[in-house]
């Protein structure tokens, strides 16, 4: 499931940019990010928990795609981490923000239709905080 698999990035992300950013505006925005990610995981997976679900419980594990964003940033140098960290962020935000934004406009399952529609605010947020973090060469002079 991808908004579960974006939530696990957020938060894994986060936890690596907490100890590993140089900037202490970045380190309080991944905290910032990771406390949302993880609460917007819990709704998720408090929404699949229903009997009658026909929906399969996302994995707890990173999507390959992820686990390499995530892989690229514990190797990352220090000096290099803060943008390359904002600039990950920015992209997984963004697909979350789409995804959720469609589900909560047409998805079939009230519960999580719910859960989509309460995290695209947030996503919006967390989004314009991280992106005004960026340097504007990194983000086309928005």
């Amino acid at each position: 499931m991808a908004a579960s698999d974006a939530n696990l990035y957020q938060i894994k992300a986060a936890q690596l940019a907490v100890t590993k950013a140089q900037r202490d505006d970045v380190k309080a925005y991944a905290k910032r990010v990771q406390t949302e990610a993880q609460i917007a995981q819990k709704a998720l997976m408090a929404a699949l928990r229903n009997d009658q679900r026909t929906i399969k419980a996302p994995s707890s594990s990173l999507s390959s795609d992820r686990a390499a964003l995530v892989k690229l940033l514990q190797k990352t140098p220090r000096g290099s981490f803060d943008n390359l960290y904002l600039s990950q962020s920015a992209q997984v935000l963004q697909a979350a923000w789409a995804i959720n934004k469609g589900y909560a406009q047409d998805g079939t399952d009230p519960a999580l239709k719910q859960v989509a529609g309460t995290a695209v605010p947030t996503l919006e947020q967390e989004l314009t905080n991280g992106k005004a973090l960026l340097p504007s060469a990194l983000t086309g002079g928005q």
